[in-house]
Order: C-alpha cells, then structure tokens, then sequence
C-alpha cells in the first residue's frame, strides 16, 4: 500500500488502514461532498471540498 501524504490521511479507514476510493455525494441544501467508502466498514469520512471557499 502507497504511503499517503499527512493532508490525505482522511481517505484512510481508522479500522482497518485501507486507502477508500472518493464517492460524490450530493448533500441536499448543502452542495457537494466527497465521502470515502471503506468496502469492509462502509462510510467513514465525508468533506466539503470547497470548504476554504464558504
């Protein structure tokens, strides 16, 4: 597994260490989010990728 830089550590599942592939979200009346999937124990992160711009 490649190691991630410190700034991508969100794409990392905190229970088993798996690198977890983007998935668009679009979150009603909040625009859009970016979560990341874990196969084995499903969603552990979402971000807002344009949060520095609200």
């Amino acid at each position: 597994m490649a190691e991630l830089d410190a700034d991508e550590k969100y794409r990392t599942c905190p229970e088993c260490g798996r690198d977890c592939e983007p998935v668009p979200l679009d979150a009603e009346g909040l625009g859009m989010r970016i979560s990341f999937i874990c196969p084995l124990h499903g969603v552990h992160t979402v971000i807002d990728p344009f949060e520095e711009h609200h």
